[in-house]
């Protein structure tokens, strides 16, 4: 075989591979447009600072009695912030840190004994 036909034969199946992509892309690929499904940009949630809207509520006496943290989400679902109970239950936790000290932390933190917040005095 010279070079005139190895070339032929590359060329060959070179068109064969392009009319078989063709066909499963679909003719919008050919003429250059991408038919691909555009990915979706992942949405971030703005992060908000809780500790100052669950200090404001112990400024206002919300903890003068026991609160679970499930109740103090229902307060700030009130105040039309929506939070996870992750977040709100780090923020009482740090509060009732030794080094911080504003609230006490009274349960097991196991469904039958949640944790519960209430201010110091």
């Amino acid at each position: 075989m010279d070079q005139k036909e190895i070339n032929k034969q590359i060329l060959e199946r070179l068109s064969s591979i392009e009319s078989r992509v063709t066909k499963l892309e679909g003719d919008d690929f050919s003429q250059g447009r991408d038919k691909s499904p555009k990915l979706r940009k992942s949405k971030k949630l703005k992060k908000i600072d809780l500790e100052t809207p669950i200090k404001k509520l112990l400024s206002g006496r919300f903890f003068k009695e026991w609160k679970t943290d499930n109740d103090v989400i229902k307060k700030l679902k009130k105040q039309v912030l929506n939070p996870k109970r992750a977040s709100v239950s780090n923020v009482l936790r740090r509060l009732a840190s030794s080094k911080r000290g504003l609230l006490e932390r009274d349960g097991e933190g196991t469904k039958k004994s949640p944790w519960r917040y209430k201010e110091k005095l």
